[in-house]
Order: C-alpha cells, then sequence, then structure tokens
C-alpha cells in the first residue's frame, strides 16, 4: 500500500496497478508507437505487474522489511498468467525492482529471476530486446502511477524507444501535482483522460473501510 505522504489516507497496490493499467491502454500515438504485441497482453502485464500482494495490502512502500519485501516479489514472479506475454511483462517488471539493491540477497534473486526469463522467452519464441524496450514502458507507467499514490507533487523521467525497429531513445519526463498527470513529450493517444483510484483512511484500514476517492487528470501539456 501507499501511504499518502500528506493525509491520512493509504492508497492499496491493487488500485496503483489500476492507474498503470490505465496508462498503457493510453499508450501510443503519431510519435509513439504501440509495441507490436496485443494490446490486452499489454494492459494486463503492466496493469497486474505488481501481482504478490492481494487485494487490500497492508504492506507499506518503504516501510516493509526486506524479507516481507521478499516474499512478496518471489510470490509475483512465479505467478503464471495464461498468456505468456503478460506474464512476461509482469516477470520483466519484478526482475527489475529486484536488481535495485545490491545486497547479495537481492543480486542472488536478480539471477534467478533473469535464468527464468531467460527460460521462457526460449521456451516460446520470444524476443528479448522487444520484451527489453516494453519493459521500459512498463517503467513509466509504473513511476507515474507510484508518484500519483504518494500523493504529493513529484517528477521523474524514463528513457523510451518510441518507434518499433528505430534505435534511438527518448527522455519522456512526468510530472505529477494535485491530481493533474502531464508527461513531455507526449506519448499517449488522447489529449486528456479522467479517472480515479479507490484509497482507504488509514483509521482502521484493513478491518475497517473508509473509502476515499482519489479523481486522477491525464492531460496533455500546452
Amino acid at each position: 500500500m501507499f501511504k499518502s505522504k500528506r493525509r491520512a489516507i493509504v492508497t492499496p497496490q491493487a488500485e496503483h496497478l489500476r492507474l498503470v493499467g490505465a496508462l498503457a491502454m493510453l499508450w501510443g500515438n503519431a510519435e509513439f508507437d504501440v509495441p507490436p504485441i496485443d494490446r490486452s497482453s499489454m494492459v494486463i502485464g503492466m496493469g497486474l505487474h505488481d501481482r504478490g500482494y492481494g487485494d487490500l495490502d497492508n504492506l507499506a512502500i518503504g516501510g516493509m522489511r526486506e524479507e516481507e519485501w521478499h516474499e512478496v516479489a518471489r510470490r509475483g514472479f512465479y505467478m503464471q498468467y495464461s498468456d505468456v506475454v503478460a506474464d512476461t511483462i509482469a516477470k520483466y517488471h519484478v526482475r527489475r525492482l529486484a536488481s535495485h539493491h545490491e545486497s547479495e540477497v537481492r543480486r542472488a534473486m536478480t539471477l534467478e529471476f533473469s535464468q527464468a526469463i531467460e527460460k521462457q522467452l526460449k521456451q516460446h519464441h520470444l524476443s528479448r530486446p522487444l520484451f527489453d524496450r516494453i519493459d521500459r514502458i512498463t517503467d513509466f507507467c509504473d513511476k507515474v502511477s507510484f508518484d500519483f499514490c504518494m500523493d504529493v507533487p513529484a517528477s521523474g523521467e524514463v528513457s523510451i524507444y518510441p518507434l518499433n525497429g528505430e534505435d534511438e531513445e527518448v527522455l519522456v519526463q512526468y510530472h505529477v501535482e494535485d491530481g493533474v498527470i502531464h508527461a513531455t513529450p507526449w506519448p499517449f493517444s488522447v489529449a486528456s483522460y479522467a479517472g480515479y483510484l479507490i484509497a482507504y483512511r488509514t483509521d482502521g484500514y484493513p478491518e475497517k473501510l473508509d473509502p476515499f476517492l482519489l479523481p486522477y487528470r491525464l492531460e496533455k501539456p500546452t
């Protein structure tokens, strides 16, 4: 779950994932190609990338013990979707998170996950370069939603390959503030999009649920 940095609410991982899925659904325009995979596979893989937490998790981002994260990461990585493309997208994400820390346990986990991914790519004749590129988009959508759920102004950037079959990278920057999400250059298919997540007031969560609406608006800068 994400604890708001400015008010007494928490956003479950499942809601964080819902925003990531919406961003994946809207990805693509004349300047940013949609990866050459089925759109539903892309939305499912990205929208369920952190699948080890459950619906109303009580594990605070930034507040978990390392052992707790290891358990969640392994559970999420070794879950299996019937859609192998979506499954591979999710596995890539968990492997990337594991690689962000240099502890001996994390290095061993990253190696283990990398070997499992390589086996899956070969078994199903999937392209490693393609999924490497797709993972940049997953990373971008995840970062946007992550910062939105932290509930304070934040900015970030991810280097992305915008065009299929070309090797030029573009640094896509984003800014999240007061529920509004901007990105430059604009990678989405619409100039604006409105939606919402469900957070919960902290008191009593998750045994007592007091829902709190978190509206968001994706808006192309003018």
